[in-house]
């Protein structure tokens, strides 16, 4: 079932619900419009993006495709893992988690196998930690904090799996996180009024990092899950009725409100 969107200034950020809707977010805006409904019950690790797809998973550890463009949703297989906790984001080079030990694994986009990596030395997460995971083409960005507390942010090699701690992002309550344009976008919930928080990939090293506070969230899209950047031919058509053009998107899953699903998601989130 695809929808179509009016015409909005900024990134649209795909984005999938944690129950199981499929749209799209304008990250300048925060405005979100629905396109589809998904054949899973909810979203469990996170989204990525790789090669034109969105990809998922559900909380049977199964991993799922998405076209870009209606929503439509294709099983690929298991992962043959128990990951449904971990954070999940996707690169150039494939796609990635990190479980609740805080070990990195790939994800194989055609069978959905799942290959450890390593560990990242990051203490784990182990249901206490709100994560999140997002993506460039050579290098993983990984949040990890407390309810309440503010968020760090690491920078995780996708081939050791080995992490650098950049330090605190400033921001409490980090849901997801989206790589859009250069900019690692921060999603926040559980704050009563949530923002979305962004910062140049070029300025990050360690001891210097500094997010800008910018729009405010959709009511209706308060736990965003995770995201990367993805430009797809012809999406403007079908997300953008005025504008027939490509467009890019970042896709990220959102929890219909917090106190719904507080306590279920990855249990581990509570409210606040």
């Amino acid at each position: 079932m695809a929808a179509s969107a009016p015409a909005l200034f900024g990134n649209l950020l795909g984005v999938d619900f944690y129950d199981h809707r499929f749209g799209v977010l304008n990250d300048v805006t925060g405005a979100y419009t629905q396109i589809s409904n998904l054949p899973i019950s909810s979203a469990a690790a996170g989204i990525a993006a790789l090669n034109g797809l969105y990809y998922l998973e559900d909380f049977g550890n199964n991993l799922f495709s998405v076209d870009p463009l209606t929503g439509t949703a294709s099983l690929v297989g298991s992962t043959r893992r128990n990951l449904s906790a971990a954070a999940f984001a996707g690169t150039g080079s494939g796609l990635y988690e990190i479980d609740q030990s805080s070990n990195l694994y790939s994800i194989n986009s055609a069978t959905g196998a799942a290959t450890e990596i390593g560990p990242t030395g990051i203490a784990p997460a182990n249901g206490a930690y709100d994560t999140s995971l997002s993506a460039t083409a050579t290098e993983l960005f990984y949040t990890a904090g407390r309810g309440g507390q503010n968020d760090e942010l690491y920078e995780i090699s996708p081939v050791t799996g080995i992490a650098i701690d950049l330090g605190s992002t400033g921001v409490a309550g980090v849901a997801g996180s989206a790589l859009v344009n250069g900019e690692l976008e921060l999603f926040q919930y559980g704050r009563g009024t949530n923002y979305i928080y962004t910062t140049s990939v070029a300025s990050l090293a360690p001891g210097s990092v500094h997010f800008t506070q910018g729009a405010q969230l959709d009511a209706a899209a308060q736990i965003l899950d995770g995201g990367a950047s993805l430009t797809v031919s012809g999406a403007g058509a079908a997300v953008n009725g005025s504008t027939p053009e490509p467009a890019t998107f970042a896709l990220a899953g959102i929890g219909l409100t917090v106190g719904a699903v507080a306590g279920a998601r990855r249990g581990r989130r509570t409210s606040r």
